[in-house]
C-alpha cells in the first residue's frame, strides 16, 4: 500500500525534523565557543540577536505573516524571548567566562527534558506513562555517562555552576510558558517578537557593563552568521514546530541527543576525545528516546473494526 500524504507528513515530523533540530541546535555550542573568544558575552549576544531581526521583518513583509491579535500575546511572547534567548543563552556565555567548561554545561542543560516533562505533568496536565518515565530515566543516565567524565575537569566554579542551573530552569520555564499560552503562534512574527524582546535588555547590559570591544575575525563573523541566521531561522523554528505538533515529553526527549552530538562536533572541530562511555551512552539515549516517542495505536472495538472494514470495502 503506497504511503499517503498524512503518513509522509508524520514521518517528516517524527523522524526528520528532530534530527535536523538536534544537529543545528548542537552546532550552536561550537559556534558560541568559537565566537566568545573574540568579544564579551553581552556584546556577542546583542550581535547574535540583532542579525535575524531584519531577516524576520523581510519574510513577514513578503509573506504577509499574521501578527498577534491580542496585547497579552505580545506580552507572552516577550516573556518567552527573555527567558530563552535573553537569560538562558546569555547566561551560558557568562558561565563560560566564569570558568565553566562545555562538558559540565552540557550535562546540566541535558537535564532539560526531565524537568520539562515533570513540569508539563504538573502545570499543563500532560499525562506521563511508565514507559515515558523509563525512557526519560534511560536518557538521563546516558547523558550523565557521556559528559560525566568531564565534570571534574577544567576550572568549574560554584558561581558558574549556579548560573548554569539558573539557565536550565529558565529554558524549562520558557518552553512550558510557550506551550501553555502561545503554542500556536505564527512562527515568523512570534520569533521576531521573542528575539527583539531579548535584544533590548541584553543590549542595555552591554552598554552598562562592557567596553563593546570586538576583535573582528572570520571565525567571529562565521559564528555570528551561523547563530544569527541558521540557528534562529532553522533550529528554533524546528523546535517550535515540534512543540506544536507533539506533547512536551515527546518533543523534549530529543534533547538527550544533544550531548553526544556536541561530543562528535567537538571532536571534529576541537579534537576533543569521545570518552570511554560514548557507545554505552548512545545506546541508553536511543533506548530512552524510543521509549518516550513510541506510540501504540489504540485497540479498536468490534463495532469499530466492522465499520472500518465496511469503509475499506466501499
Amino acid at each position: 500500500m503506497p504511503p499517503t500524504r498524512a503518513n509522509k507528513h508524520s514521518v517528516f515530523v517524527d523522524r526528520i525534523l528532530p534530527v535536523l533540530f538536534v544537529v543545528l541546535y548542537s552546532s550552536g555550542y561550537v559556534a558560541s565557543k568559537t565566537g566568545i573568544a573574540f568579544t564579551d558575552p553581552f556584546t556577542f549576544q546583542s550581535l547574535r540577536l540583532a542579525i535575524p531581526i531584519p531577516i524576520f521583518l523581510t519574510i513577514i513583509y513578503f509573506f504577509k505573516a499574521d501578527w498577534p491579535k491580542k496585547a497579552t500575546e505580545y506580552v507572552h511572547l516577550s516573556v518567552i524571548g527573555i527567558l530563552i534567548h535573553g537569560f538562558c543563552f546569555t547566561g551560558m556565555l557568562i558561565a563560560y567566562e566564569w570558568g565553566m567548561d562545555a562538558g559540565t554545561v552540557g550535562l546540566i542543560m541535558a537535564l532539560h527534558p526531565v524537568l520539562a516533562s515533570v513540569g508539563a505533568a504538573v502545570f499543563l496536565g500532560e499525562n506521563s506513562s511508565f514507559k515515558q518515565a523509563l525512557g526519560l530515566l534511560l536518557g538521563t543516565i546516558g547523558v550523565v555517562f557521556i559528559v560525566g567524565q568531564k565534570v571534574h575537569t577544567g576550572d568549574n566554579t560554584y558561581s558558574g555552576l549556579f548560573l548554569t542551573i539558573l539557565c536550565l530552569f529558565s529554558m524549562v520555564a520558557g518552553v512550558l510558558y510557550q506551550k501553555r499560552f502561545v503554542a500556536h503562534m505564527n512562527l515568523m512574527t512570534g520569533s521576531l517578537i521573542q528575539h527583539f524582546s531579548a535584544f533590548i535588555p541584553v543590549f542595555g547590559l552591554m552598554l552598562a557593563f562592557e567596553p563593546m570591544t570586538v576583535n573582528w575575525t572570520f571565525p567571529l563573523l562565521g559564528s555570528l552568521l551561523w547563530m544569527g541566521i541558521v540557528l534562529s531561522l532553522g533550529s528554533w523554528l524546528l523546535f517550535y514546530i515540534l512543540i506544536r505538533k507533539r506533547d512536551v515529553s515527546h518533543s523534549q526527549s530529543y534533547f538527550f541527543l544533544v550531548p553526544p552530538t556536541i561530543t562528535l562536533l567537538a571532536w571534529a572541530f576541537f579534537d576533543e576525545d569521545f570518552g570511554s562511555y560514548f557507545i554505552l551512552s548512545i545506546a541508553l539515549i536511543m533506548a530512552g528516546i524510543w521509549a518516550v516517542t513510541r506510540q501504540r495505536l489504540p485497540r479498536l472495538t468490534g463495532r469499530e473494526k466492522t465499520k472500518n472494514g465496511m469503509a475499506r470495502s466501499s
